[in-house]
């Protein structure tokens, strides 16, 4: 695979702190108005909406955001092209991926995907990074372990830029620059021989880095984007759990033995229930939980064994008529950093019938599906911690 290095542009780092920001997909308008309230936030940058007035347009309001924190000297240029190390430490998970620009001539055949994207949120992307001409963000890759390589991202052999907490204080954020010229031919030349990158986290980021490598033409760096690239097996997936609004007009009792029928084995239990395998999932329904345990998994089909699919198919299609579960209003969805209590919440709050807890998706699984050429259903995965934005910048 391609690994190219690139003159980010990046906090000056007594302001890194104050720039970083969470992803622009996981906060919601009314968290990033709160984030804006600080004028160094990358978070108007990214979620422009934030700060825009009635009128104007939110692409040019992103680019001018941008502009405005190069201005102010809160972000500079890299002095010369680098790779970066990004290492992420929660409690006593660790991982270290290489930040690089990777070819978009290489999406979708060798930077593979597992999900399908919506046309409203890759047009999205598109319009903004044609606007601020840039990557804000990052796309989330994997590529399967190799020991050679591992050895070459040693933060040791790298300079220390920044060391940041996020919103959650049990995750430190670390980032270095690999300027050594001697270590980036090494590095460029140990991923030439990796076979395939797969997309963790940021599909509709890479489909619109195509989109306007497409559109712009020729050459130049619009043909390349940035990603942070971990090896597979330091990568850490929580359960991507289910709620839905209301029973489709059954009573808990015609639920249960609808389920049961549905090819479940179903206990009722009087603790929380966070599920220990694959085919195990939690249920809490008119409070009190649940273990289903799937029967007769199509174990060959790597579809049809992942438990998103299995709760898809069998409860949620089946018994609720869910059949677009990126559309129907009928169904939320809480990331597993929140944890399985939190689906109480939900519940007892009236607001939704009954939760499903997931067991993470394995990520052997993620690469068999993208090597399959097939797709997962939405939501499939839920990696954390998550990638701050604002540390490190690719322009074009």
């Amino acid at each position: 695979m391609i690994v190219k290095p690139f003159k980010a542009l990046r906090p000056v780092k007594e302001y890194a702190e104050r720039v970083q920001c969470p992803p622009y997909d996981v906060v919601s308008l009314n968290e990033a108005k709160k984030a804006v309230k600080d004028p160094y936030s990358f978070m108007s940058v990214i979620r422009p909406d934030a700060v825009a007035k009635e009128g104007e347009s939110i692409y040019e309001v992103a680019s001018m955001e941008l502009k405005r924190l190069v201005e102010k000297k809160v972000l500079t240029r890299h002095e010369k092209p680098a790779f970066y190390m990004y290492s992420q430490m929660m409690n006593d998970h660790s991982q270290t991926g290489l930040v690089a620009c990777v070819d978009t001539s290489e999406y979708p055949e060798r930077i593979k995907r597992h999900e399908l994207t919506r046309a409203d949120k890759e047009e999205e992307r598109t319009k903004h990074m044609l606007s601020t001409r840039a990557n804000t963000g990052q796309v989330f890759l994997t590529y399967k372990s190799v020991d050679g390589i591992k050895k070459l991202l040693d933060p040791t052999k790298a300079n220390l830029l920044y060391e940041v907490k996020s919103e959650n204080p049990e995750v430190i954020h670390r980032v270095y620059s690999v300027d050594d010229p001697m270590l980036i031919d090494e590095i460029t030349k140990a991923f030439s021989a990796i076979p395939a990158f797969y997309i963790a986290d940021g599909h509709h980021r890479a489909s619109a880095s195509a989109r306007v490598s497409k559109e712009i033409g020729g050459n130049g760096e619009w043909n390349y984007f940035m990603a942070t690239i971990f090896p597979h097996d330091e990568l850490d997936l929580m359960g991507y759990h289910r709620i839905v609004k209301d029973l489709n007009g059954m009573s808990a009792q015609d639920f249960l033995a609808r389920v049961k029928i549905a090819g479940f084995d179903v206990s009722a239990v009087s603790n929380v229930v966070e599920p220990a395998a694959t085919h195990h999932f939690g249920m809490y329904l008119n409070g009190r939980w649940y273990e289903l345990r799937a029967l007769d998994v199509e174990e060959s089909d790597p579809i049809k064994r992942l438990d998103v699919s299995i709760l898809q198919e069998r409860i949620l299609s089946a018994i609720f008529a869910i059949t677009d579960p990126r559309t129907d209003p009928k169904i939320g969805f809480v990331g597993g950093i929140h944890g399985v209590n939190s689906l109480q919440s939900f519940v007892n709050s009236g607001k939704y019938a009954v939760a499903f807890a997931l067991y993470p998706t394995q990520i052997e699984d993620v690469m068999n599906v993208a090597d399959a050429n097939l797709f997962m259903p939405p939501k499939s995965t839920w990696f954390e911690p998550k990638l701050r934005s604002g540390l490190l910048v690719h322009t074009f």
